[in-house]
């Protein structure tokens, strides 16, 4: 045989042990239902379940690569990872919120001060709708009277004080309403004073310590 023709099967058998290399950098490793170790060139849908490694040719792992996971399974990572989201945000926000309160005000006296004149402001305004209304029961007692000496008399009354009576009471009505609404807004605010009283003292605590 020529040396040129020697040559070429050589190169020939060389090239095609590097491709038979190559392939073998691409297998996968696995275990199936029973737990034997499976080695195969392609990825049955048992692997993906099951989860699987790449290997060299070696058998050495260079990836692995976990099971394939369920809907429900996905849902619920979502899910939590969701909720992990939301607890770290609230423990910032917590933590903003308190470092404000502790700039706002350098003392307990006056976040009690501040905290007594938001109450302030809520009686001002109950006692103004409240003084109002008193007004308004007054003129409706009258326009009441009124319109029962045409009704005595045999005569209709008037739809002038009929309107009158009506938007009386309507707005005396709101005006219940209204107190009622900061009754409670009152309420809700001196609990949360308190809470935050309470805060504020730990926080100036733990500052402190």
């Amino acid at each position: 045989m020529h040396a040129p023709a020697r040559t070429f099967i050589t190169v020939a058998a060389v090239m095609f042990a590097l491709s038979a290399n190559a392939e073998g950098l691409t297998r996968y490793k696995w275990k199936d239902a029973q737990g034997a170790v499976q080695f195969t060139d392609t990825l049955p849908p048992e692997a993906l379940q099951a989860g699987y490694d790449v290997v060299d040719a070696q058998g050495m792992v260079v990836k692995h690569v976990d099971r394939a996971r369920s809907a429900a399974e996905l849902k619920a990572d979502a899910d939590a990872a969701a909720t992990a989201a939301a607890a770290k945000q609230r423990i910032e926000e917590q933590a903003r919120a308190d470092q404000q309160l502790l700039l706002a005000y350098s003392n307990e006296s006056e976040l009690i001060t501040a905290q007594q004149g938001h109450l302030a402001a809520i009686d001002q305004s109950i006692k103004t709708v409240r003084a109002s209304q008193v007004d308004q029961e007054k003129s409706l007692a009258e326009q009441t009277a009124h319109a029962a000496t045409f009704e005595r008399d045999g005569k209709a009354v008037p739809l002038a004080v009929k309107q009158q009576i009506e938007t009386l009471r309507k707005s005396i009505a709101e005006q219940t309403a209204f107190i009622a609404r900061k009754q409670a807004e009152r309420a809700s605010t001196a609990k949360n004073a308190e809470a935050e009283l309470a805060h504020y003292r730990a926080l100036r605590t733990k500052q402190s310590s």
